[in-house]
């Protein structure tokens, strides 16, 4: 189980800078075409006045919606569909390997 546990992190950690590669283009071709999407505020978005506007997790999860939604067909970009497809697929992948990771390492501790 340990073993599982050490190879499922490390597939994680080599698959996570691929997932967030893609997430970040597809951030800059959104607010490139439609800015007024990302356009949301939180009531504790003024701890992130500071943050480039990826960092604000209100705008992370509607670029999430953005890209799991069926908005994107309207988006202009020939990039913008592979991103995307690289985002459906990426973070599921990674958040069962982090899971599988994080449990098998919960279970082999003494």
């Amino acid at each position: 189980m340990l073993l599982a546990s050490q190879l499922s992190f490390l597939a994680f950690t080599c698959l996570t800078p691929f997932y967030l590669y893609s997430v970040l283009r597809f951030f800059g071709i959104l607010k490139a075409e439609k800015p007024e999407w990302l356009e949301v505020r939180g009531s504790l978005s003024f701890f992130y006045d500071g943050v480039p506007r990826i960092g604000d997790p209100n705008v992370q999860v509607k670029l999430l919606r953005v890209v799991f939604g069926r908005r994107w067909r309207q988006l202009q970009a020939p990039m913008a569909g592979t991103y995307i497809k690289r985002v459906r697929i990426l973070l599921p992948v990674c958040l069962v390997l982090f899971a599988v990771g994080l449990a098998g390492a919960m279970l082999g501790a003494p």
